[in-house]
């Protein structure tokens, strides 16, 4: 009963914090109807494309920062701090911008999105920004457009900002390879680091993830792991080798829409079996399924450099 009530009060304190993530809508839907129609509110939006053309069933609406993906009769909400948040509103989604259905509400924008189940008991939100709530019975996360993270569940409240400062890397925050590709840092890059993951533990689905980008794990369109991946896998293993034991650790690699999609699909899976072998190097016994998502999982917008160099990546997660 007390922790019940603790996990209620900082549930409210941290739905208020909603009012702080700045979610500027970039298009108004009354009843399903579009009120009012802006520019994005970020360059490089995508409104209602798949993947260079390649997937007319994947609709893309997402900026450098997130949004949302629509697949059938599901909808992929992407926040601005990688978290993909997922849900089957039990019927195609299609070109619509409102769905009354027998679980709840959906509500579409150009790169806003947000869902209301009938009991109240999940709503989730995210703008073109990738800023947004994630509400359930596990507790509320807040992400801000930088990607600082709040989260109130039964561990308690805890935040972690853009750089990873105010929580362990264990816990929540970005990593760093220095110059030189020997040498990791947490928070904050050294002169001339570049950023190589991010870990995020504040997940709604109780899951730990980890994501590598491809740009610091390998040669340019190759599997070949350089000395600069090697490094972020072996700082990635070093924080999640308390925690593995005994659990199935997924290993998904993901690619941007450029080129075949069977490549990309190739690839991917390539750069997946190379990150669990270097994982099995470095913690003896873990258990590994690897996978490949190719493009068809975004984080960020194809249409710009900077989307499509979030969208290489690898991921690590396992349940908590």
């Amino acid at each position: 009963m007390r922790t019940t009530t603790r996990l209620g009060a900082l549930t409210a304190v941290i739905a208020a914090a909603t009012l702080m993530t700045g979610c500027q809508e970039d298009q108004t839907i009354v009843d399903g109807a579009p009120t009012a129609s802006t520019a994005p509110t970020s360059a490089g939006a995508s409104t209602a494309a798949g993947p260079d053309g390649s997937d007319a069933g994947r609709q893309e609406h997402l900026t450098e920062k997130g949004g949302y993906v629509v697949q059938g009769s599901t909808v992929t909400f992407v926040f601005s701090n990688g978290l993909r948040q997922s849900y089957d509103v039990g019927q195609p989604i299609g070109d619509r911008t409102s769905i009354r259905s027998g679980t709840g509400r959906l509500t579409l924008g150009r790169t806003t999105a947000s869902w209301v189940d009938l009991p109240g008991r999940t709503t989730i939100r995210v703008d073109g920004q990738g800023a947004g709530t994630v509400a359930d019975k596990n507790g509320v996360i807040v992400v801000a457009p930088d990607g600082a993270t709040t989260c109130a569940n039964g561990q308690g409240l805890q935040f972690v900002g853009a750089d990873g400062q105010r929580a362990a890397a264990s816990q929540n925050g970005a990593f760093f390879v220095d110059e030189s590709g020997k040498r990791t840092s947490y928070g904050q890059p050294s002169a001339g680091g570049r950023l190589a993951g991010r870990f995020t533990v504040c997940d709604a689905a109780k899951t730990v993830s980890v994501n590598l980008y491809s740009d610091v794990l390998f040669e340019f369109d190759s599997a070949r792991l350089t000395p600069a991946g090697k490094t972020a896998i072996a700082s990635a293993a070093k924080t999640i080798r308390s925690d593995v034991s005994g659990k199935q650790v997924k290993v998904v690699g993901h690619t941007d829409s450029t080129g075949p999609q069977s490549a990309n699909q190739t690839l991917g899976q390539k750069r997946a079996d190379a990150v669990a072998a270097e994982l099995r190097t470095q913690v003896p016994g873990i258990q590994l399924q690897t996978s490949s998502a190719g493009e068809t999982q975004p984080v960020a917008t194809n249409a710009t450099d900077a989307g499509r160099e979030k969208n290489r990546r690898v991921t690590i997660s396992y349940a908590r």
